[in-house]
């Protein structure tokens, strides 16, 4: 076992420095330009630029003496770790809480052949945080860490079990492995896309200030004079750009993505630049949410994400994590069959019922009737044209009373509801947090209900809800649920 204390390698200095000045960063260009007018002369001239030197002189001094004052070690059981200037800290880390490593190659750890390992632990008295963090150790150091802690937890879970041959590290098993097609199709249908398309639609929709339609082709002349086709041109390259920039940081940050089942972890690989490593302990997985955004959906692709009860509240990516962030929908429920065989991915849902249809229109009409009541007072008559604007929000509207659904199947519940993107949420009975139900005053007199379910995911839990089912569905939800109970 690893008993002796070590240190970390010498570029967590680097890294401790960089971080705190990433911090001090705005104040930092506050002070180099402080007092930079003309009046500034001689010494209080220089005066920003000596201030701004001290500081990152401190602050590397200091990124040096925590290197320094930081040393690990495994001892008894537990991963222990000393830090601290002028008090000396000391964190002893249980192997039994360590829920998972997880390890990152970044651009100043790759060049020497380092990771980053963050601890995760169950039960964390800090939740802004990673448990404990390495900030730069080599890489068969952590995988000897990595080995150590999962044979340690292995002998554990077999003591006093009649096992005549202690469990043993299972090789890894790829079942899943993004493709370059999914990759670039996942980069160009991403938010960044949704970004230019929003910003054309608004650039666009200024143009009847900009652009006199109505004497275009008689002033056309005019009109290329005045720079409105060039400052056009101008926004809408750069438009395109920003989306560029979007499609080539995701290929980046998804390059090589793989998913490894080991054992009883899932073992979740990406990047390019920075390369990530992520454990997931199956134990820890809440529940299944496929998502499918609106121009994904209508070619057939959907993402997967799987809710854990580990992670900070800082780490929202260590508890809500992409397994597979892009995949033919009629692929997913054989891939997850190999990662997650309890949970079944193929449902026939039970829709909300058709008299739901005028409050799901109801609720959407509500967002712009404000909207189409000042524009038709302030242009009457023209303005009544706005009503137009109806027509896109019941449509969103009834996209949404179409895609509320639900299904119960033995011990697993399953909602599907829309927001801008359409979620399906798998949840298992015994993972399910709390299930409630909900009416008001309208809904009664129609004999409908909401229904919400959380399952523990972070601090702040995932949830999945329907609105408007019947009183029949509801009871069936809840009884499902609490069986003792007869009444809702």
């Amino acid at each position: 076992m690893m008993s002796e204390k070590k240190k970390l390698h010498p570029i967590s200095a680097v890294a401790n420095f960089l971080k705190q000045l990433k911090e001090l960063i705005l104040p930092f260009i506050f002070l180099i330009f402080l007092n930079r007018g003309e009046e500034a002369e001689g010494f209080l001239e220089w005066l920003p630029f000596i201030i701004g030197g001290g500081i990152m002189v401190f602050l590397l001094a200091a990124g040096i003496t925590k290197w320094l004052r930081f040393s690990y070690w495994l001892e008894d059981g537990e991963l222990r770790i000393e830090y601290g200037l002028f008090v000396k800290k000391k964190r002893y880390i249980p192997f039994e809480r360590i829920q998972s490593l997880n390890l990152t190659e970044g651009i100043l750890q790759r060049p020497f052949g380092l990771v980053k390992v963050k601890v995760e632990t169950a039960g964390s008295t800090d939740q802004k945080q990673a448990e404990a963090e390495l900030t730069a150790i080599s890489k068969h150091e952590a995988q000897e860490l990595q080995k150590i802690i999962n044979e340690a937890k292995s002998t554990r879970r077999n003591i006093g079990t009649e096992v005549e041959h202690p469990e043993v590290l299972t090789s890894s098993e790829v079942v899943f492995k993004m493709d370059f097609k999914q990759l670039l199709l996942m980069a160009t249908t991403s938010g960044g896309a949704g970004v230019v398309i929003s910003g054309v639609l608004i650039f666009l929709s200024q143009f009847d200030e900009l652009i006199p339609y109505e004497r275009v082709f008689n002033e056309l002349e005019q009109f290329v004079r005045s720079g409105v086709v060039l400052v056009s041109m101008v926004v809408i390259i750069g438009l395109l750009i920003a989306w560029i920039a979007a499609i080539i940081g995701t290929l980046l940050v998804y390059a090589e993505f793989t998913v490894r089942k080991q054992g009883d972890d899932l073992i979740i690989t990406r990047g390019l630049l920075e390369k990530k490593q992520v454990t997931v302990p199956l134990n820890r997985i809440q529940g299944v949410r496929k998502v499918e955004n609106i121009l994904r959906q209508p070619l057939g692709y959907a993402a997967v994400q799987i809710e854990s009860a580990g992670g900070s509240v800082l780490e929202k990516e260590s508890s809500t994590i992409k397994v597979l962030p892009m995949i033919k929908k009629q692929h997913i429920a054989a891939v997850m069959k190999d990662i997650l065989p309890e949970y079944r991915m193929s449902v026939d849902f039970e829709p909300v019922p058709a008299k739901s249809l005028k409050r799901y229109l109801f609720r959407e009409s509500l967002l712009v009737t404000a909207v189409i009541i000042g524009l038709s007072i302030a242009f009457w008559p023209l303005g009544l044209w706005s009503l137009l604007l109806y027509i896109p929000f019941w449509l969103f509207g009834y996209s949404k009373f179409r895609s509320a659904g639900w299904n119960i199947d033995a011990s697993q519940l399953t909602l599907r509801y829309r927001s801008w993107q359409q979620h399906t949420l798998f949840m298992k009975k015994n993972r399910i947090q709390s299930l409630e139900t909900e009416q008001n005053f309208f809904q009664v007199k129609r004999g409908l209900a909401n229904v919400n379910a959380t399952v523990k995911s972070g601090e702040a839990g995932a949830a999945g809800k329907i609105v408007d089912l019947d009183d029949e569905s509801v009871k069936t939800i809840y009884q499902w649920y609490y069986p003792e109970r007869q009444e809702i």
